[in-house]
C-alpha cells in the first residue's frame, strides 16, 4: 500500500511502501504534527536516521529541505528509499547512506556543516530503544531533533525533552541552543 506525501510541493504523490513487516512507516497524523510544529523547514539540511521508506525525507524536502541525508542499514530497504527519491525527481537533494545509524561518526557526515533537522525512528519493536540524545550535537544551532519512540514505553533518557503524544507512537523533540 502507498504512502501519501501530507503537505508541500509533492503533497498527495504517493512512495512505494515497503514490503516488510519491520518498516512501520510515520503515520500521516504525526507527520503532519510534526511539520506544523517545525513551522518550516526551507533550506534545511536534514538527517533521516532509520530512513525506512524515506517518507520523513521526502515530506522535509516536499516543505522546502535542501537536502536529506538517509541512513538506513537494510539494502532492501535501501533500495525503497532511492526509488522513491527517483520517482518524485528528488534523487539529487538525496544522501543515502547504508549503515547502521548508531555507528555513524559524526566527523564523516558533519565536516563543514551541520543538520537542521535529525529525525530518528528505531525500529523500536525489534531492539532495546536507544539512547540517541548523542545526535542533539549534531545540530546546527538553532536546529531540531526529533526521536519517535512508543508512548507506552517513553525511554527514560528523555527527560529534558518535549514530548508529544501521537496514538501508539511519540515524539521526543529536543532543540540546539545557540
Amino acid at each position: 500500500m502507498p504512502i501519501r506525501i501530507t503537505g508541500g510541493m509533492l503533497r498527495g504523490r504517493n512512495v512505494p511502501s515497503p514490503d516488510t513487516m519491520k518498516t512501520r512507516p510515520t503515520a500521516s497524523r504525526t507527520r503532519e504534527a510534526l511539520f506544523n510544529i517545525l513551522q518550516g523547514v526551507d533550506g534545511f539540511r536534514m538527517l533521516d536516521l532509520f530512513a525506512g521508506s524515506g517518507i520523513m525525507g521526502l515530506e522535509a524536502i516536499s516543505r522546502g529541505a535542501s537536502s536529506v541525508t538517509a541512513v538506513e542499514m537494510a539494502h532492501s530497504q535501501a533500495r525503497v528509499v532511492l526509488q522513491a527519491y527517483k520517482a518524485l525527481g528528488q534523487e539529487s537533494k538525496l544522501l543515502l547512506l547504508e549503515s547502521n545509524a548508531l555507528t555513524l561518526k559524526k566527523e564523516i557526515l558533519c565536516k563543514e556543516q551541520g543538520f537542521d533537522l535529525i529525525y530518528a525512528d528505531p525500529p523500536f519493536k525489534d531492539m532495546e530503544y536507544p539512547d540517541l540524545r548523542n545526535f542533539i550535537e549534531w545540530l546546527n544551532p538553532l536546529g531540531v531533533a526529533v526521536f519517535e519512540a512508543p508512548s507506552r514505553n517513553i525511554p527514560a533518557w528523555a527527560d529534558g525533552a518535549e514530548v508529544r503524544r501521537y496514538g501508539e507512537s511519540s515524539l521526543l523533540i529536543y532543540r540546539a541552543s545557540l
